[in-house]
């Protein structure tokens, strides 16, 4: 390998993993909260770390193109900076010579996050629901706090978890039974988890009677106990949901071509779906390009103009990708809008270079 090839390949990785590590330690910290409530519910260290470790694919995909942007724009900034990039062009480097090696390794890095976007990134969400799923559910008072996990039906909760799901205050639960058309509530001071029994003290049941309508009132039972326990694993049973559905995004890429052949509607989603892997994988050599491209300077009096010009291809890029996700009924346009950008910015970061070489810019 020449020693340019190193020289820029090296500077060029530099930047690049210190941008990812950036990215990955920023969703540590967002993720930080859902981390410590899975630790406190888990208490299995191994778990927990895998719990951790899933987390970092989810934000691979689009950290990769706008790290390999980064990485790319400093590069050839610093180079046109210092003057390097003129005596390499005085010694009879051209500027696409200049940038080749930049893009077969982004090539490789495309190829890398083609492989996390198919594979690895959906096997962590599908693991991560169910790590979650599963300890979650074996605690009813973590099920009632999230009523997505649980099936309760025309039903009013309201109550104050406290310590990482392990105790709760002020517990309210307004259910309407279907049976006799009339509401029931349930009402306790405080509920905590000991072992497999959850305890609950100062309830307050009060519900429906059978009576004679045609008298004009209801029948109503209150009953008040000073304490109450119930097997926590077994209201948990009676409360959750069946196993979560995975979603597309799910889906690993051979699942989703196995997906495409259930309906016109499931065709649909998982073409999409598959769009989006390949918008996201094509990103980072579209984005190193882009980097190139608009990070070379010239000229004595440096102007922030392709700065401006590469933050809009790349506002461009972002907002054709969060369109097309949005776009799942319109199947053409969500097509357009995940693969159409990168042929643009192809073309635009070419017209730049060549513009450059005639010493137009």
């Amino acid at each position: 390998m020449p020693i340019l090839w190193r020289y820029l390949l090296f500077s060029y990785l530099r930047v690049f993993f210190l941008s990812v590590g950036s990215f990955v330690g920023v969703l540590f910290v967002l993720r930080f909260k859902d981390i410590a409530r899975f630790a406190a519910l888990s208490a299995d260290g191994m778990k927990t770390t895998l719990f951790i470790l899933y987390q970092f694919p989810h934000i691979l995909p689009i950290a990769l193109p706008i790290s390999a942007l980064i990485a790319s724009f400093l590069l050839f900034q610093r180079l046109s900076r210092s003057h390097e990039l003129t005596a390499l062009r005085a010694s009879g480097v051209g500027l696409f010579s200049s940038i080749a090696p930049l893009l077969w390794i982004s090539l490789f890095l495309s190829l890398a996050n083609f492989s996390i976007c198919a594979s690895l990134a959906p096997y962590c969400r599908r693991e991560t629901k169910t790590l979650l799923y599963r300890k979650t559910s074996v605690n009813p008072l973590v099920l009632l706090q999230r009523q997505q996990l649980a099936k309760i039906r025309n039903t009013y909760l309201d109550l104050d978890v406290q310590e990482e799901g392990q105790r709760a205050k002020d517990f309210i639960c307004i259910t309407y039974n279907e049976n006799n058309e009339r509401l029931n509530l349930i009402k306790a001071q405080k509920l905590s988890i000991e072992k497999d029994e959850l305890l609950g003290k100062q309830t307050a049941i009060l519900s429906h009677l059978p009576g004679n309508e045609a008298e004009g009132f209801d029948c109503t039972l209150l009953e008040n106990q000073k304490t109450m326990s119930t097997s926590a694993p077994l209201l948990s049973l009676a409360l959750k949901k069946k196993r979560p559905n995975m979603e597309a995004n799910a889906l690993s890429l051979q699942a989703l071509f196995l997906q495409m052949k259930e309906g016109p509607k499931q065709e649909r989603l998982a073409r999409i779906e598959a769009l989006r892997r390949y918008s996201l994988s094509a990103a980072v050599f579209s984005f190193t390009f882009l980097g190139c491209a608009f990070g070379i300077q010239m000229g004595r009096n440096p102007r922030k103009t392709p700065l401006l010009y590469a933050a809009s291809w790349t506002l461009l890029v972002l907002i054709s990708y969060f369109l097309g996700k949005g776009l799942k009924a319109f199947p053409i346009a969500a097509t357009m809008a995940f693969l159409l950008p990168h042929p643009l910015l192809w073309l635009a970061s070419v017209t730049r270079l060549h513009a450059l070489n005639e010493g137009k810019s």
